[in-house]
C-alpha cells in the first residue's frame, strides 16, 4: 500500500543508525516530530554477521567456534552501544519536556541495507528518519548507500538529516518544494502538511527546468498558477509561493535557492517518471544528500 495516499497520524518512526553525530542529530529531529504526533519511536542499529562467512567454511568447526564467539561480542557491543544512545535522548527528552515520547531499541546482524528493509516490513513506521553522514568518510558512503537504497524500496516518507543540520524550533519552517507538476505533487503536500502537523509552514513550490522557449515558459507559469490556487483552496493556513527558474544544472539552481531563500527543509517526490529521479543516480544523490545542510523529505 502506498502510504502517502493515505491520511493518518503517524504512529511508529524508524531512525536507523550508526552511533554518529550524524544519527544523533537525526534522532533530534524524529523526537520532536514524535512528540507532536504522540508517535513511538524505535532505533535500529545493524551490525556485521561474521557467521554468514562462517557458513562457507562447514568443515572448519574451530572456524565456526570462534565465530560464534566473535557474533556474541558483537551482539554485546551492539546492545551496549544502542541502549547508551538511547539513555542519550531519553535525557535530551527530559531537557526539551519530550519525555511521553516511547522510545525502543532493536538490533539485527547482517548488512544494514536488508536489515533496514526487514525492520520496514515488521515495524510498519509512518516516517523513516535517518542521517545521512557516519563515522568517517566509509561510514558516510555506507551510509548514504543505504538511505539512497530506502529510498528506492520503501513506500513510506523519508527524511534524511545531515549531520550539521539545524533544528529549527521557532516557525514558520520554511520548506523548498520541487515539482514537476506531476499528479502526486498535491498527495505528496498532504502527506507533507500531516507530518508537520501543528507547525506554522511556508512552502515555497519551485519548478526547475532547463533554459526554454518562450511558450514552455507560459506554461510553466499557468501550471504554477493552478497549483497555487489548488493549495491556496484545500490549505489555506499555509503561506504559499510559487517559482519557476531555468538553469541547466538542477543542483546548482536548487542550492542557490535554498541560500537566497533561507530553506528549512527540502521536500521532493522521488518517481521514476519524475525530473528529480535523476538527482538520485549516485553521483547527484551524493551532491544533495551529503552537500546539502538542509535536511531533505522523500515522497514516493
Amino acid at each position: 500500500m502506498d502510504k502517502n495516499n493515505e491520511k493518518r497520524t503517524i504512529n511508529r518512526i524508524l531512525v536507523p543508525i550508526d552511533f554518529s553525530h550524524s544519527s544523533l542529530n537525526a534522532c533530534y529531529f524524529a523526537l520532536h516530530l514524535a512528540a507532536r504526533h504522540n508517535s513511538a519511536i524505535r532505533l535500529f542499529h545493524a551490525f556485521f554477521n561474521p557467521m554468514v562467512d562462517a557458513m562457507t567454511f562447514p568443515d572448519a568447526f574451530t572456524y565456526q567456534s570462534n565465530m560464534a564467539e566473535v557474533y556474541h561480542e558483537l551482539e554485546h557491543k551492539a546492545r551496549k552501544e544502542i541502549n547508551a544512545f538511547s539513555g542519550k535522548l531519553e535525557r535530551y527528552s527530559r531537557l526539551k519536556n519530550l519525555a511521553t515520547v516511547k522510545i525502543e531499541t532493536m538490533v539485527a546482524a547482517g548488512q544494514p541495507g536488508d536489515e533496514i528493509e526487514n525492520a520496514v516490513r515488521s515495524f510498519d513506521p509512518g516516517l523513516i528518519v535517518i542521517g545521512t553522514r557516519g563515522h568517517g568518510e566509509k561510514s558516510a558512503e555506507i551510509l548514504g548507500s543505504v538511505a539512497a537504497r530506502v529510498m528506492d524500496g520503501s513506500g513510506t516518507p523519508l527524511l534524511l538529516v545531515p549531520g550539521d543540520a539545524a533544528l529549527k524550533e521557532e516557525e514558520p519552517v520554511k520548506i523548498l518544494y520541487a515539482t514537476n507538476f506531476d499528479e502526486t505533487d498535491f498527495r505528496a503536500v498532504e502527506s507533507l502538511a500531516n507530518i508537520l502537523t501543528g507547525y506554522s509552514i511556508r512552502l515555497e513550490c519551485v519548478h526547475f527546468s532547463a533554459p526554454s522557449k518562450s511558450g514552455e515558459k507560459e506554461t510553466d507559469r499557468e501550471k504554477l498558477s493552478e497549483m497555487k490556487n489548488h493549495f491556496n483552496r484545500s490549505h489555506p493556513e499555509i503561506q504559499l509561493g510559487c517559482h519557476s527558474i531555468e538553469n541547466k544544472d538542477i543542483i546548482a539552481g536548487l542550492d542557490s535557492f535554498v541560500e537566497n531563500n533561507d530553506i528549512d527543509l527540502i521536500a521532493l517526490t522521488h518517481r521514476k517518471r519524475n525530473m528529480f529521479y535523476r538527482i538520485f543516480n549516485p553521483s547527484l544523490a551524493k551532491k544533495l544528500l551529503f552537500k546539502s545542510s538542509r535536511p531533505v523529505f522523500v515522497f514516493n
